[in-house]
């Protein structure tokens, strides 16, 4: 039997922070120098959970307090380093556009649906978004309706 090989498995958040209609983009401030553009949030802590990890990232990242909707994707990425990392998307809206960038980005911008797609975004979150496409949103809601009625 092969010996199985050891990957380091970690769990992400991501944020897609919206604010008067326009969504936040931040340039990473990558070691690479590749400087996509990509969602704020990062890795969980060991005793967090969704939610929280990913309002304390997007604090940390943007200085934004945001208010949770709903998870909206899932996202996966193996690092060069070979972690391998699973991850949910979350749409949020922040309570304000006064954005103040941590030293992990280099940039950010509030950007309309149409200036989006002009952004050089991360392959993975790209990967991410054509899949949301993909999910039956309506008719997941009707399946779960009913069970979500309990109190």
């Amino acid at each position: 039997m092969a010996q199985e090989e050891r990957v380091i498995m970690g769990l992400s958040v991501k944020a897609m922070v919206f604010f008067e209609g326009r969504l936040l983009l931040l340039q990473k401030n990558d070691a690479e120098g590749l400087h996509h553009w990509e969602f704020p949030g990062g890795g969980l802590h060991f005793t967090e959970d969704f939610e929280a990890g990913l309002r304390r990232e997007v604090q940390e990242e943007t200085g934004l307090t945001v208010d949770l909707e709903a998870p909206v994707g899932i996202w996966s990425y193996q690092k060069r380093d070979g972690q391998f990392l699973n991850g949910v998307i979350f749409s949020a809206l922040a309570d304000s556009g006064d954005v103040v960038l941590s030293d992990e980005h280099l940039a950010y911008r509030w950007v309309s649906s149409e200036e989006f797609h002009t952004y050089r975004i991360h392959g993975s979150l790209r990967r991410s978004l054509r899949q949301m496409k993909g999910f039956a949103y309506e008719r997941s809601y009707e399946l779960l309706r009913d069970f979500l009625a309990i109190d």
